[in-house]
């Protein structure tokens, strides 16, 4: 039996064709237009390629948000704690003192809520009209507002509550007079 064709024999190695059919059965199913039974060229991803590709997008993103997490982020956050901002004329000429992010964030938002606005909450560049007047403080603006809204939020709820008990006590009222009108008209038709 020495005489037996062998894979050894041939030159092929076992671990070779085991990996070239697994590859090719792999490519197979996850083949984006793989023919159906009927050979339908146009046919829709199998379930596999389908879960698959899932699978492997899912793994992707994990690896990318782990890298940004590990790299990025810290960089950004470390450049915006560490930014430096100073305004220039209009030659780029620097000018004025220099601030961090962080002092440029607290300065604006401190301009924002101190500004000027009229009595819909607009400041005179947003009103874009001739007729502006300041009325008040954004700050106070957006406090008279939310309370606005809370105080109308609950007396409506209030209104509500008390106009279904209302209606509810007037309902009963409505019957027990029913009632008793009916209860008057049977004793009127049997006694006439």
């Amino acid at each position: 039996m020495s005489n037996a064709i062998t894979l050894e024999s041939l030159g092929i190695a076992k671990e070779e064709i085991i990996e070239r059919v697994v590859s090719r059965a792999v490519e197979q199913l996850l083949a984006e237009n793989a023919y159906d039974e009927d050979g339908d060229e146009h046919a829709m991803p199998s379930k596999f390629a389908t879960l698959m590709k899932k699978r492997i997008m899912e793994r992707v993103d994990r690896a990318i948000d782990e890298i940004a997490g590990r790299n990025v982020l810290p960089n950004v956050t470390a450049y915006v704690e560490n930014l430096v901002l100073q305004e220039t004329n209009k030659w780029g000429e620097k000018q004025g003192k220099t601030l961090t992010f962080t002092e440029y964030l607290v300065a604006r938002a401190e301009a924002y809520i101190t500004e000027h606005v009229n009595y819909e909450g607009k400041n005179q560049a947003e009103n874009g009209s001739y007729s502006w007047s300041k009325h008040t403080t954004r700050i106070a603006y957006l406090v008279n507002k939310h309370l606005n809204y809370t105080i109308s939020s609950s007396v409506e709820s209030a209104l509500k509550a008390a106009n279904s008990k209302i209606a509810g006590g007037i309902e009963g009222a409505v019957k027990i007079a029913l009632e008793q009108a009916l209860s008057k008209l049977r004793v009127k038709t049997e006694t006439s």
